[in-house]
This record gives structure tokens, C-alpha cells and sequence, in this order.
């Protein structure tokens, strides 16, 4: 999709969240890269718009409440993330870990965070305080994010407009 835009004029700003890809660092979370996203609004101006995906649209949704960069005139979600939490089961089918560990794991994240943070993390809370026209895509078969997380987000976020799609995957 970089392509197109920049073809049609637009200057197309990607990053690796921290942690990530080439970034350093070997762990990271919500709350360290939300604020990410300020600093490449301060050093690359403001986004017309911003294209995210998976879980990086929660991570989206939580700087565009939480962080002080001014909003971009439009938003593109694919495969929207609704429940910061649900990432531990999620996870742990992809990597076939026993309950065990994340159960631990979860403790150990409500011990250093506060569970209650943490829980409040979700798309369906953050998406109702954007105020910015949006576009929501989410393939019907994602077998990594259930489309029911962008339907619940599309059901309170006024702005948005969910398209269903399929054969795509995540």
C-alpha cells in the first residue's frame, strides 16, 4: 500500500516500534510505545493519516487519547485489536504454552502494571474518545484477530466504518 501514496503525493512515515524489526531493545509494551508516536510527530510533522494494524491499531488508539501529537484528519485500522489482555491467550495458542505459564505471566504483568490499567486498555473504551473519520478492514477468517474484535469497535465508535473482507487472512 506504500506505493500508491507515494505515488499520489503523499510522504509515507513507517516506523519499527520499539523492540521491533531494526529498532533495539529486546522488550517493549503499550506504554513505551504510545509515546513513540509523539516523538515521530514532533521530528516528521503531523500525519494526514495513520494505517495500522493488529495490535498496533490499540497502540494507535491509546496515543491518540493519551499522548499530546496532534490527530491526523483520518484513520485506516486492519485487523483491529480490541482487548489489550486477550493478547496473553492469543499468544498462548500460537505458541502452544501450557495455562501455567500464562497464568505466571499474567501475574507478573498485573504486579508490575496494575491490573486495572490494564484491563482498561481496549479498543471499545479508547475508539468512542477519537473524534476522526475512520475506516476499519478485518477479514471474516483471521485466524490471528477474530473479527468480532473490529465489529464490538465498530459498534461504539461512531466515526468508523467497518468493511468486512475475505480471503485476505491477517
Amino acid at each position: 500500500f506504500v506505493d500508491p501514496l507515494l505515488f499520489a503525493g503523499y510522504r509515507v512515515v513507517a516506523f519499527d516500534q520499539p523492540a521491533h524489526g531494526e529498532s533495539d531493545g529486546t522488550k517493549t509494551n503499550l506504554l513505551e510505545i504510545a509515546p513513540a508516536m509523539d516523538l515521530i510527530a514532533q521530528q516528521e510533522g503531523s500525519f494526514h493519516a495513520i494505517i495500522a494494524h493488529s495490535f498496533g491499531t490499540l497502540i494507535t488508539s491509546y496515543a491518540l487519547v493519551n499522548q499530546s501529537f496532534p490527530p491526523p484528519a483520518r484513520l485506516v485500522y486492519f485487523g483491529a485489536f480490541n482487548r489489550l489482555m486477550d493478547s496473553l491467550s492469543r499468544f498462548q495458542v500460537l505458541a502452544q504454552l501450557p495455562d501455567e505459564i500464562i497464568e505466571g505471566l499474567r501475574g507478573m504483568i498485573y504486579q508490575n502494571f496494575g491490573q486495572a490499567v490494564l484491563e482498561s486498555i481496549t479498543n471499545v473504551f479508547l475508539t468512542p474518545q477519537i473524534n476522526i473519520p475512520s475506516l476499519m478492514f478485518h477479514d471474516a477468517a483471521d485466524n490471528v484477530t477474530p473479527v468480532e474484535d473490529s465489529r464490538a469497535i465498530a459498534r461504539v465508535w461512531k466515526n468508523a466504518q467497518l468493511i468486512e473482507t475475505e480471503g485476505l487472512g491477517h
